[in-house]
């Protein structure tokens, strides 16, 4: 099987251990000689790869001592599966406060340290250029990421904000630890974030957290107010509905209060 030309750094082995995946999208089982068929490759080869493979449980050895895809992809999948039916459960409110407000509603998750856009409402009276889904953006200067990072474990903090150079987006963001810590007491104090064009000259927000069942904070909301449209905007009405927007999500995420 010829590999897909691929933009782009890769790594060999790893790119291997994907094919060899890939190899039972249209086969329950597999042996060592069929995938090594398959992938053009020799057995001792396809044997390193799928051993690893089977011991970090992204496959797994039948009596028959074929193998299938095991059960980590299916947890893996199932992660995907949460976040896109969280979406869908988030769809609605984030258009209704981009109706209401005429602007950019902002739902996104987080991974390292970054925020990544999962889906963005806009509205034709003002529209956000700098997000689109699927772009990462830092968690400290943005107002989604600054409502996650509030409730998430110190650790968490440490080993993805606090250990790495906090880079200056623009004048107006928080680049010290003491600076940032202080902006995250003050959001735990208030429930919500805001985003005081940090990421963005121009651009306000105000976010809050979206908690799980375990609750766990695992998205944030967030409406943006670009280039002077804030002055038209009732900034507590807007706070009180980004707060009571999240919680609805958050409820149908089976977080009780």
């Amino acid at each position: 099987m010829a590999p897909q030309k691929r933009e782009g750094v890769t790594v060999q082995s790893v790119a291997r251990a994907l094919e060899i995946l890939e190899c039972f999208n249209d086969a329950a089982e597999l042996g060592i000689s069929e995938i090594a068929e398959r992938m053009d490759l020799s057995k001792s080869t396809i044997y390193g790869l799928v051993n690893t493979l089977t011991s970090f449980g992204y496959l797994e050895q039948g009596e028959n001592k074929k193998y299938r895809l095991g059960i980590k992809l299916f947890e893996l999948g199932n992660v995907v599966q949460a976040r896109m039916d969280v979406r869908q459960e988030a769809r609605p409110w984030c258009q209704l406060l981009a109706d209401k407000y005429r602007t950019t509603v902002h739902l996104a998750a987080y991974s390292e340290g970054d925020i990544i856009y999962i889906d963005k409402v806009d509205n034709t009276n003002a529209v956000v250029v700098y997000s689109r889904i699927g772009k990462r953006a830092p968690m400290y200067c943005t107002g989604v990421g600054k409502a996650l990072l509030a409730y998430l474990p110190e650790s968490y903090v440490e080993k993805y904000i606090y250990s790495r150079p906090m880079k200056p987006m623009t004048e107006h963001t928080i680049i010290t630890r003491e600076a940032l810590e202080a902006e995250l007491r003050k959001i735990r104090e208030k429930g919500y974030a805001v985003d005081d064009e940090e990421i963005e000259p121009g651009l306000h927000c105000i976010a809050a957290p979206i908690f799980d069942h375990r609750h766990k904070p695992v998205m944030a909301l967030s409406v943006s107010f670009p280039y002077g449209r804030l002055w038209d905007v009732d900034w507590e009405e807007a706070t009180r509905d980004v707060l009571y927007y999240a919680r609805q999500i958050s409820e149908r995420l089976g977080c009780v209060a």
